[in-house]
């Protein structure tokens, strides 16, 4: 068995389900899924654990979703996975991620199902795992940031704070919705008055932290709190604070953005889909692992988010 492990995060729009597609199990219509075979056999680099964002209904009809798309990275010569249905905070609806797990590679140790009686918010979306023949245990999360509000990002990075804890690596993945501070990430269409100009204040405000009074007409300051509180705010050309976390792009040196381009043009991408990890979890990515897989067709991404990826040693 390997000792090195490949750990992908895609957000797959709707999980593949055309917006047209009201009521699909009624019809009997399944996602399409062939860009998630796609984009999770890229390069023929099959992950062992892919998190996957917007599970849209795949708990339903006996989770026929997640088990055929499961399926159809198998029959496309990918992985036997085992797919774990989360879920998300708030009522959200059924658009919770899927952790999907390579069982001949990993041993599921622990799995906090959500539909179970005695789960709790604090174990949301938490696998904890090892490597067969091994008794040391390692956690991966799953998340995705709120998309309407800053502070209920903010508040969901607060949950995250014990697993800082370096008892066991720690590896979260998600569609944060939001960037961290520091040159890499900076959000310059919210700084700009000529581009706030350019677009209704609506669309922009989840991205911007909100402030009473003159403010509130821009330029806007991105909100980036939550990942701030996990990976420390920059500050003259470092880290300050945090509770412990580090990104994997910035520890790369990579800002490559997971985003495709807007259509017709629309503001800057940004790199939203981020892999995080604790200190063990930071010693343990292989060097040059970090990558984001770009669409061999440019014009037809098949998501509007990019695949990230890393290798860690366990």
């Amino acid at each position: 068995m390997p000792d090195t492990l490949e750990i992908a995060y895609f957000n797959f729009e709707h999980g593949g389900r055309s917006q047209a597609q009201d009521r699909y199990y009624s019809t009997g219509t399944l996602p399409d899924f062939t860009s998630l075979v796609q984009v999770a056999g890229d390069q023929d680099r099959w992950p062992h654990i892919l998190v996957m964002g917007e599970g849209d209904r795949y708990g339903d009809a006996g989770g026929e979703g997640m088990w055929e798309a499961a399926a159809a990275m198998r029959a496309a010569g990918g992985r036997a996975y085992v797919p774990l249905l989360g879920s998300l905070p708030r009522d959200w609806g059924p658009y919770a991620p899927v952790i999907f797990v390579d069982a001949q590679s990993i041993v599921i140790r622990r799995w906090h199902d959500p539909r179970q009686p005695d789960f709790a918010a604090r174990f949301r979306n938490l696998l904890i795992a090892s490597l067969p023949g091994r008794d040391d245990h390692f956690r991966v999360l799953a998340t995705h940031g709120d998309l309407h509000d800053g502070d209920a990002r903010l508040a969901d990075a607060k949950a995250f704070r014990r697993f800082a804890n370096p008892d066991l690596p720690t590896v979260i993945a998600g569609d944060w919705n939001s960037v961290p501070s520091g040159p890499l990430w900076e959000d310059p269409d919210l700084a700009s008055p000529q581009r706030c100009a350019e677009i209704e204040t609506w669309r922009v405000m989840h991205r911007a932290l909100w402030q009473q009074g003159l403010r509130q007409d821009g330029p806007y300051w991105p909100d980036t709190r939550a990942l701030d509180y996990l990976i420390g705010y920059w500050d003259g050309g470092q880290r300050v604070g945090g509770i412990g976390f580090y990104d994997a792009a910035e520890l790369a040196k990579d800002d490559t953005p997971t985003q495709p381009p807007a259509p017709g043009g629309g503001w800057q991408r940004r790199t939203i889909d981020r892999i995080l990890v604790n200190e063990p979890g930071k010693d343990a990515i292989v060097s040059g692992s970090y990558h984001v897989h770009q669409p061999p067709d440019p014009g037809e991404p098949g998501s509007d988010h990019y695949r990230v990826s890393i290798t860690v040693r366990i």
